[in-house]
């Protein structure tokens, strides 16, 4: 989670996909690891052909699913919690769009950039993009985001949206409200969000989020940066003492795909219901999980040293304040840095 001022282009490496077919297959194998079943078996279950079975098989083991062959027993799964694979993320997921189309890549720039790659496909609503590490991926005020390899979730998903001009510091709150959600309400953690886009808990930085509008396809690309087995000594000195993993917090059997799966699947009800009340029910979650309201905070305003009292936030996602010098503020994201609370 370390902050750079650079960019590089795509690494050019293996992108997997999910497939009905390898996600099924799945489905079946997953709840049974190391459990052997007969083609017959298999087939009866999942409804594939024999054929379709021992194709999704062999694509499986070349794209690093170990489910292996004994001739006196049958097919077993052998499973690996290194692997972050398409198809372990969507056999947990039940959703009518977010998913659709899942994309993984061993390590990447930024999966920002590949996810604009994919802007011009007419499917393109619900794609997500996921590396197992990014080298330049970014974080706000165009810096960089750097993530040790294979630990935490890097993600990136395409929402196309047509009708209401929906403000992306809104979306910003939906995007980050969702995630604290699940982090609360399945595992417990006592997770907070500061303002704008920071996960946060016991006072230190879990993750973060990132929206931006690719104006050419009339998308959002919506970014997810969250520390979940990474520990201090995989980060700079300079943020060893302010950053946390979920690892860290509760000692737990912290599974990728499935976390990834459990946000995927908040994202989209948060979204229908975004569509239906314009934000109020994501700025009321918003209100419960904020560290930022109600509190006296300073923080550099266009070039400008200042502090004030934050008050609530408004329809569009702005945080609205009272600064010491008796001036009201409807701040922006992209207009404020260094925000820091002094109550």
């Amino acid at each position: 989670m370390s902050i750079v001022q650079s960019m590089e282009p795509i690494v050019e490496l293996r992108f997997l996909n999910n497939s009905y077919e390898k996600t099924s297959l799945l489905r079946f194998f997953d709840p049974n690891p190391l459990r052997c079943f007969s083609l017959e078996q298999i087939a009866s279950k999942s409804g594939l052909s024999y054929e379709t079975i021992v194709n999704a098989i062999a694509q499986l083991n070349q794209e690093g699913i170990r489910i292996l062959y004994r001739p006196e027993n049958g097919y077993f799964y052998e499973p690996r919690e290194t692997i972050l694979h398409p198809d372990k993320i969507t056999l947990h997921l039940f959703t009518r769009w977010w998913g659709r189309r899942v994309i993984t890549v061993d390590q990447i720039s930024s999966t920002i950039d590949l996810a604009k790659t994919l802007a011009i496909d007419p499917e393109r609503h619900g794609t997500v993009c996921i590396a197992n590490a990014q080298s330049k991926g970014r974080g706000r005020y165009g810096n960089a985001w750097a993530s040790p390899q294979g630990k935490d979730i890097l993600l990136t998903f395409l929402i196309v949206h047509e009708g209401w001009d929906i403000p992306v510091s809104l979306l910003s709150l939906y995007t980050v409200v969702s995630v604290v959600r699940v982090l609360d309400t399945a595992y417990g953690l006592p997770v907070a969000i500061k303002w704008p886009n920071d996960i946060v808990a016991e006072g230190r930085k879990l993750g973060g989020v990132l929206v931006e509008r690719d104006e050419s396809s009339n998308s959002f690309l919506i970014s997810l940066g969250l520390n979940v087995h990474s520990r201090p000594c995989d980060w700079p000195r300079e943020i060893r003492d302010v950053g946390v993993s979920l690892s860290m917090l509760k000692e737990d059997h912290w599974e990728r795909d499935y976390l990834i799966a459990q946000c995927g699947a908040t994202w989209e009800t948060q979204w229908e219901t975004l569509m239906q009340d314009k934000g109020e029910t994501v700025r009321d979650y918003w209100n419960r999980y904020s560290t930022t309201l109600g509190k006296t905070v300073s923080f550099l305003y266009r070039g400008r040293q200042l502090s004030g009292f934050t008050k609530t936030i408004d329809q569009e996602g702005r945080l609205l304040l009272l600064t010491d010098e008796g001036r009201d503020l409807a701040l922006l994201p992209e207009e404020v840095r260094s925000l820091r609370i002094l109550e």
